[in-house]
């Protein structure tokens, strides 16, 4: 064929796109009820609309003040009314603050949280922070941060609360199973075996037996199970210092025997889980940390275990709850009145609450029903204890491959879903943080993923260990700062005076509290 006739042909179809491009419908054309085909606008070939990634600079230039922290330092020692450590940091975060949120500015929503967490080193109490949220926590991101800055300034130790069977490893315990647990989940697809809806505070349970709905059908049989948890490299020293290890039970049929053996199978506890039908707690004091926990458990029948916890006797423990695929609107699915006796019991005065992610992918022009159905979950939740403050952690960007054009931009409904969860934690007085803005709003996700190092993954939606420190350092910050300012600004509350230890003839401080 001759050059000029092969310049003609494409000078036809190029004529033809250009015609196709000026009449196609902007917004394409629907096939049927879930798909669209689409065609370049004439104006999108003509000028190209350029996507300009959020600037996070500043986020990747101020470092991770780990360095400034002693973990050494035993914490009973530490001063909770000393703020030296926080200084230093807020100096260097303090233009990135982004502060919480509070409904008609009431920051006293959070107050019983304060007064409890300012009284906790005279207490000698173990309070609770229980972090709910989507797969962005999974493998304890994010909290286990929050949770060795808290910690690191309150006392504390222990990794706090885990389920047997997990669909994804923490890098804060090595956790090992026998292959017949199996684990049942209020939220996403319920199983149909299960009877009634208490799930306890992590909201699922794991069991090593069969259901058998009314009684046990085979006497004969024993059932065996075992978990291995060994200190984990990947966390912090505070994460591997506990001295207890408790186990939260129900539903038990027949008494089961459980003990704890050293790697070499001796036995150091025996012990049994007798039958109940009611809510209970197995503890042991636990010598040394250092070496792994080896549990064997057998019986005719499996309890319903909703969770082991590894803590220490005092201080603070942030416990990492991922529930993959909820949206957050799973909390009245469960018993609310055996979840109000465990948050009583384990003495839980804080919940970070943060989903979103698994709303995104539905685009949507208005999320009214999300924040009705968010409202409804936080307003139960609150009901539970008067005392009991809440703070509502907004979505993070979530970024798509762009339809026209090269590049990532952030899903069209974000800001929607943002708006939709803090109008719901205002309407229920909760505090409101903004995770969005925080990370730096729109577009914001790719340059997370595009960093040098990476600080998120390539799915443009979950952070990775390196980006979940980031995020944790900034939502420490921002619940510190209040925790200052209330400090600050009550400070008839604290009364310090130096007494004489008539035995040793030594000057000691005795701190008193008054409410």
């Amino acid at each position: 064929m001759k050059p000029y006739k092969i310049l003609i042909f494409m000078s036809i179809v190029l004529v033809l796109l250009l015609i196709l491009a000026s009449v196609f419908p902007e917004k394409g054309l629907p096939l049927g009820k879930e798909y669209k085909l689409k065609f370049l606008t004439l104006n999108q070939i003509l000028n190209p609309e350029k996507v300009e990634y959020a600037d996070i600079s500043a986020l990747i230039n101020t470092p991770i003040s780990d360095s400034l922290i002693t973990e050494t330092i035993p914490t009973d020692s530490i001063d909770p009314y000393s703020h030296a450590i926080d200084t230093m940091l807020t100096q260097e975060m303090r233009a990135l603050l982004h502060r919480l949120q509070f409904p008609a500015n009431d920051r006293s929503v959070l107050y019983p949280f304060l007064i409890q967490l300012r009284k906790l080193q005279a207490d000698k109490k173990l309070i609770r922070i229980i972090h709910y949220g989507d797969s962005q926590l999974e493998g304890d991101r994010i909290t286990s941060y929050i949770r060795y800055r808290l910690q690191s300034k309150f006392g504390g130790g222990g990794s706090g609360m885990l389920a047997v069977k997990d669909i994804v490893h923490t890098a804060s315990v090595h956790r090992d199973v026998s292959n017949n647990w199996k684990r049942y989940t209020v939220f996403g697809r319920r199983d149909t075996n299960v009877i009634g809806n208490v799930y306890g505070p992590m909201l699922s349970f794991s069991r090593f037996a069969p259901f058998e709905k009314d009684s046990i059908q085979n006497d004969s049989i024993d059932y065996e199970s075992w978990i291995k948890l060994s200190p984990s490299n990947l966390t912090y020293a505070l994460t591997r210092n506990y001295t207890q290890f408790k186990l939260l039970y129900n539903n038990n049929k027949s008494g089961v025997s459980i003990k704890l053996e050293d790697k070499e199978g001796e036995i150091i506890i025996k012990d049994s889980l007798p039958p109940t039908t009611s809510v209970k707690y197995l503890s042991w004091d636990i010598a040394d940390n250092t070496k792994p926990l080896f549990i064997r458990m057998k019986g005719k029948d499996s309890p319903d275990i909703y969770a082991m916890s590894l803590d220490k006797t005092h201080g603070i423990i942030v416990d990492n709850v991922a529930m993959r695929g909820s949206s957050g609107v799973d909390f009245n699915r469960t018993s609310l009145s055996a979840l109000s006796r465990f948050f009583k019991e384990m003495n839980v005065k804080l919940l970070l609450l943060e989903y979103g992610v698994n709303v995104v992918p539905n685009v949507l022009e208005d999320y009214g029903f999300y924040e009705n159905w968010f409202y409804k979950n936080l307003k139960s939740l609150k009901k539970l204890d008067p005392d009991l403050c809440i703070i509502v952690i907004g979505i993070s960007d979530m970024s798509r491959k762009r339809e026209v054009g090269d590049g990532y931009e952030s899903y069209p409904n974000i800001e929607k879903i943002r708006n939709a969860q803090k109008n719901a934690a205002f309407r229920s007085g909760c505090a409101f943080w903004d995770m969005f803005e925080a990370m730096g709003g729109k577009n914001s996700m790719p340059s997370w993923v595009m960093a040098e190092p990476s600080l998120a993954q390539k799915d443009f939606t979950h952070f990775n260990p390196a980006g979940a420190r980031i995020i944790g350092e900034m939502f420490y910050d921002a619940l510190i700062t209040e925790y200052d300012d209330y400090v600050r600004q009550h400070p008839e509350q604290t009364k310090t005076k130096v007494q004489t230890d008539s035995l040793n003839n030594k000057k000691v401080q005795k701190i008193e509290i008054k409410n």
